[in-house]
């Protein structure tokens, strides 16, 4: 994997990479590390074309620098070499096609919850209706048809009967007739109302008021309602 630049890494393990694009890569060779575009990665980070990228060369420069006159350590950790490198799945590799959405799980759960309802809510419409034919009996039919004819003579035989029946006992069925309850008015009480102001506006009694909304003095209040005999 020399092809892949060692200050290539993810965001939150800066000893692991991924062997093509990835949202969470960033360039480690700057402090804090930066994100990185999609073209970035593809065009520079991810190919041999990393050694003549400017960070890469501030980078080891720096190192270079720092490190004169100590002893000389292994390539693999002056650069990061030994880190995990991730071969993700061939159509997430595929570098020159759009980036794919990446599906949750939980979103994949749901989706096959939903379907497994519909079939089953389609499999049940489909046996209620293969349930509820009608059964073709050969037998039903030639029976329904002589059964009017043969009850038709007995109703009307008992036509006259059954209505003279009713005639005589509908007298008897009649409610007797009720009087009708007086209709009352409902009085809301005005600024500089009074009992007896009221009383005479209506042609009753203070008394006959009182006992309708059962007040025992004469005191009412504004917005009140009163029921006027």
């Amino acid at each position: 994997m020399d092809r892949i630049c060692p200050y290539l890494a993810l965001a939150d393990d800066g000893r692991t990479v991924a062997d093509g694009f990835d949202p969470e890569h960033r360039c480690h060779a700057l402090t804090p590390p930066a994100p990185l575009e999609r073209s970035r990665q593809v065009q520079l980070c991810l190919t041999e074309a990393h050694a003549r990228c400017e960070r890469f060369g501030a980078a080891r420069t720096a190192w270079l620098a720092a490190s004169s006159g100590l002893p000389r350590v292994a390539p693999d950790v002056a650069f990061g070499r030994t880190r995990l490198v991730l071969e993700p799945e061939a159509a997430w590799r595929n570098r020159s096609s759009a980036p794919t959405t990446r599906i949750s799980r939980t979103a994949l759960l749901v989706a096959g919850a939903a379907v497994a309802v519909v079939a089953l809510l389609v499999l049940s419409s489909l046996v209620g209706l293969l349930g509820g034919a009608p059964d073709g009996s050969p037998s039903a039919s030639p029976s329904a048809s002589p059964s009017p004819s043969a009850s038709t003579t007995p109703s009307e035989s008992l036509a006259p009967a059954s209505v003279a029946a009713s005639a005589s006992a509908a007298p008897a069925s009649v409610p007797p007739e009720t009087t009708p309850a007086p209709s009352q008015t409902i009085y809301i009480v005005q600024e500089g109302d009074t009992l007896n102001l009221i009383a005479q506006r209506f042609g009753t009694t203070v008394a006959a008021i009182q006992a309708a909304n059962g007040l025992t003095g004469t005191e009412i209040n504004v917005g009140q309602e009163l029921i006027i005999p």
